[in-house]
């Protein structure tokens, strides 16, 4: 199932991505917490930090997308392999096609999402008197707000951007995994009627590579669902202790993303060597096949090896 392998590929990307925001998000929050002698944020920091946020959602987003997708694959593959119209969706090809469309669209609302704030001066910086390396430098104070159209009308288009953000980002996936998960099953239980004949090897990879697919679905849906729930409740309730817990929770979800990020690539080695195959096969990384051929003369058995 090369299409799978190469969709793998694509969320491994997805999630090394994130983390590395993550990682250089975090650097730049602890600078947000300075004393009197700390100089503030300069204008390209918060520009930085702002980009790498909406990166970092962007990733996630196209990650989660990923997940539904290669289900719905496996789904297609196990309930229509008989049909020719549908071998397309096993190629390697349209594995990265399917991710390069997830990953434009994903930058689409990442980009919308980006116009909700805008970075403004709000006032000046100068050292305290009790600071010893004073400085009379003075430095300009910079805040991210809301921006001005969509904090036009109580917020109502900041209101209906978050609301469409939480739909496609988080609740429309957690909807969906959970159907493909149990249609993956039940196509299992009815496949397995179908491969009684087939050899032993190719039942068991094919349940193993099923398998992955349904861990990899159940993970996307327990760290995006609560994330969820929590932005559409923001579209409702604005008062600053739910925006607090709101925050502790996707600060939550976030560190779950990014342990289910950290197994992935591991997990992706060790069940699939479908996955090493075409990675290496990516990376020009080739060993020497051997095709063995067997020519039966009677009772004996002659093999002929060919080194590719």
């Amino acid at each position: 199932m090369s299409s799978i392998i190469s969709v793998m590929i694509g969320i491994g990307i997805c999630d090394i991505a994130s983390m590395l925001l993550a990682i250089s998000m975090k650097h730049l929050i602890y600078n947000f917490y300075r004393d009197e002698c700390t100089p503030p944020f300069s204008l390209f920091a918060y520009r930085l930090f702002w980009i790498l946020m909406h990166l970092r959602d962007d990733f996630i987003r196209c990650s989660t997308w990923l997940g539904v997708i290669m289900a719905s694959i496996r789904f297609m593959a196990l309930r229509f392999v008989s049909k020719a119209s549908f071998k397309r969706v096993t190629y390697l090809s349209f594995g990265f096609f399917a991710t390069l469309i997830i990953f434009m669209i994903s930058s689409i609302i990442s980009i919308l999402n980006s116009n909700r704030t805008k970075i403004i001066e709000t006032g000046t910086w100068t050292a305290g008197a009790s600071c010893k390396a004073r400085s009379n430098e003075t430095w300009i104070l910079h805040e991210l707000r809301v921006s001005d159209m969509f904090a036009a009308n109580n917020g109502l288009l900041l209101r209906i951007v978050v609301f469409i953000n939480a739909i496609l980002s988080r609740i429309l996936p957690c909807i969906l995994l959970p159907i493909l998960t149990l249609a993956l099953i039940l196509e299992v239980r009815r496949a397995r009627k179908t491969m009684i004949t087939s050899s032993f090897s190719v039942r068991k990879r094919t349940e193993r590579t099923t398998a992955l697919v349904i861990f990899m679905a159940g993970t996307f849906f327990i760290a995006s669902l609560p994330a969820g729930v929590f932005s559409l409740f923001q579209v409702m309730y604005t008062d600053v202790g739910f925006l607090h817990l709101s925050t502790f929770v996707d600060h939550f979800c976030n560190a779950i993303l990014t342990a289910n990020a950290s197994i992935h690539c591991v997990i992706c080695f060790t069940m699939s060597s479908d996955y090493r195959n075409t990675v290496k096969e990516i990376l020009r990384i080739r060993s020497k096949n051997f095709n063995s051929n067997s020519v039966f003369l009677g009772v004996s058995t002659v093999n002929i090896s060919r080194v590719q």
